[in-house]
């Protein structure tokens, strides 16, 4: 018995001595992520302030680990590369601690277990900060965090702490769960997400404002499911009235992710002008030699522009889904959008690749693919002539007649140009890539009193919500 007391009272002893270690995490099931701040930099240093101080400890299993390693009274930290280590120092040079940079390691403001922030770059931060040497021997700067505090540091650069609040609900739950959902996207580089528009917009806490943190807190954890699992929510600006679907977009579709008819976007329209000229340099690098015509040859059945080829005097070329909006030398909103023209010629309305096949005209400069017209040189000068009703002379001696009546989804609108100064005008509406949730549809929704639950539904097709 004598033994078994003395067990007992070592075990009571050593709970006291765990317990008494603070380990400093969000809730017990609250998962964290690692965001990049800064990578594939050549800078060798990094600054970190702390109004409280500093604490170094591990970073894993979702959670601050401090090691006990006393950084003093310090206020100020960096953290430089060197030796293939991370070496802390404070601002009289001082070495204070040594970390590893192999992402297992973090340094983190002192109070960070109520609530406190670090500084680096100008922005604060919650959680903690991880120097990372990556394969490049690079070090990356990396942010340490729960999932709900990285959410709190996205929600008002997406949608606007002024929104309505069902309508900050409905993104936070969006954002929350695309990260979820796209965790690892940067894995090669030592993170989950990055802080740009290539995942979402995070710009730690000084972008926290009560309206946005209580949209957090309110929805704290829900996640969007499509068949059992967290979907990747993507959302845009505004819908122009009609959002599309996944595949129409990029490569994939996705069940949840289905086009619809968006009644509650506003209306939201815009134009590009491109004169030849601007056109001319902007394909320069593309061997086209001079941009002769540009054609909307398809669009999908959400009515955003599927594939548009711009014809040059020596060579073609046809882009197709997103890749449009940056092809034309500027950023176009969205791929809903029609053609007109100042100068140049305006034919077609019907669809370019013809019914009956693909087909070719032989020039001087080559074979090419044609399109729903051709330029016809005569006595009188050139005129366009639409291939629909011609007669065509096959290799072997036998003629057909050519058609170029839609099968399928309509487009074939063609500007050509005969001056520099002829302009290409790109009349779109919408805002963004169409998948998904339409934000300004959303806040509509919110001031007409839907839930955050019902906008979700509304755009994210068979989806739940918990």
């Amino acid at each position: 018995m004598k033994t078994l007391r003395r067990r007992t009272a070592w075990i009571l002893i050593l709970a006291v001595v765990l317990a008494s270690i603070p380990v400093f995490s969000g809730a017990a099931t609250e998962e964290f992520m690692k965001i990049g701040l800064r990578y594939g930099s050549s800078e060798t240093t990094a600054t970190l302030t702390s109004a409280g101080g500093f604490v170094t400890g591990r970073a894993g299993d979702d959670q601050i680990t401090p090691d006990g390693t006393d950084l003093g009274d310090v206020t100020q930290v960096t953290l430089r590369l060197s030796g293939g280590k991370v070496l802390v120092t404070d601002s009289s040079g001082n070495q204070l601690a040594v970390l590893s940079g192999d992402g297992t390691e973090c340094i983190a403001a002192a109070d960070y277990a109520s609530g406190g922030t670090l500084r680096f770059s100008g922005s604060a931060y919650r959680g903690g900060i991880i120097p990372y040497i990556n394969p490049s021997g690079q070090m990356n700067i990396i942010n340490y965090l729960s999932v709900d505090d990285y959410v709190r540091g996205v929600v008002h650069s997406e949608i606007g702490q002024s929104s309505h609040i069902e309508a900050i609900k409905a993104q936070a739950v969006a954002v929350r769960s695309y990260a979820v959902a796209n965790k690892g996207t940067h894995s090669a580089q030592g993170f989950d997400m990055c802080a740009t528009t290539h995942c979402q917009v995070y710009s730690g806490a000084d972008s926290e404002y009560e309206s946005t943190n209580r949209a957090v807190d309110e929805t704290a954890g829900e996640l969007i499911y499509y068949e059992g699992e967290p979907v990747a929510a993507y959302y845009f600006a505004n819908s122009g009235g009609h959002t599309e679907n996944s595949e129409d977009a990029w490569a994939t579709a996705l069940g949840y992710l289905r086009g619809i008819v968006d009644e509650y976007s506003p209306e939201y329209t815009w134009t590009v002008r491109l004169t030849r000229a601007e056109l001319n340099n902007t394909f320069a690098s593309r061997g086209l030699g001079t941009v002769e015509s540009v054609t909307i040859d398809s669009v999908n059945e959400s009515g955003y522009a599927a594939s548009v080829t711009v014809n040059g005097s020596r060579d073609s070329v046809t882009y197709t889904k997103e890749n449009i909006r940056s092809a034309l030398g500027t950023s176009l909103r969205s791929r809903n959008f029609t053609f007109d023209t100042e100068g140049g010629i305006l034919t077609g309305g019907g669809t370019a690749q013809p019914a009956g096949g693909t087909y070719y005209g032989l020039s001087s400069l080559g074979t090419g693919t044609l399109g729903q017209s051709v330029s016809v040189l005569s006595a009188g000068g050139v005129t366009v002539k639409s291939l629909d009703g011609m007669t065509a002379l096959g290799s072997g001696g036998t003629t057909s007649v050519l058609s170029t009546a839609s099968s399928g989804t309509s487009g074939g609108t063609m500007v050509m140009f005969d001056d520099d100064s002829d302009v290409l005008i790109i009349n779109g509406k919408g805002y963004g890539h169409g998948v998904g949730m339409s934000q300004q549809g959303a806040q509509q929704m919110a001031n007409l009193g839907f839930t955050y639950r019902q906008i979700l539904q509304y755009y994210y097709t068979g989806i739940e919500v918990r």
